[in-house]
């Protein structure tokens, strides 16, 4: 196996660690949600840009799979994903706090793809810059985020009384 499908294999296996470990059971359903709905997002954009050839993804997790659809299974429907999840449910419920929670996890998705960008083949930029990065993965945080706040707007908690 390729360094890169190693590097695929390890954060694989380090978010599902992270999901277990830090996503409460009670919060299991929202982070469900979180997942899900962030897919809606990344897949047509991810269609989108590399449709446009803005971005390759020369080594894929599922290459026989991903021969009509070129946009990385594990960016857009794994990794992107868990962390849209862990990002809406932390947000910080004040406002001050807000912008630089949003800086911190797009810095953080923007700066992982820049360094593979860089040190492997995972993904190779033809017209894409880091900051276009940096501002669709805000904009798709923004999004889900607030899908979910209006999915929970009027919801009220169910007690379970076994």
């Amino acid at each position: 196996m390729i360094m890169e499908r190693w590097i695929l294999v390890a954060i694989i296996i380090i978010s599902l660690l992270l999901v277990w470990k830090l996503i409460p059971k009670d919060k299991m359903r929202d982070a469900c949600l979180l997942f899900l709905s962030l897919q809606m997002i990344t897949w047509p954009a991810g269609l989108l840009v590399v449709e446009m050839e803005w971005i390759n993804y020369p080594i894929q997790l599922f290459p026989n799979v991903n021969e009509y659809n070129q946009s990385s299974f594990f960016f857009e429907f794994f990794l992107f994903p868990i962390i849209s999840t862990f990002f809406s449910l932390y947000h910080p419920k004040r406002i001050g706090f807000s912008l630089l929670y949003y800086v911190c996890f797009t810095g953080f998705f923007t700066s992982l793809e820049a360094l593979l960008e860089h040190t492997t083949k995972l993904v190779d930029y033809h017209q894409w810059k880091w900051y276009w990065t940096f501002v669709s993965v805000n904009i798709a945080l923004f999004l889900n985020h607030r899908y979910y706040l209006w999915f929970k707007k009027d919801l009220k908690k169910v007690v379970n009384h076994e």
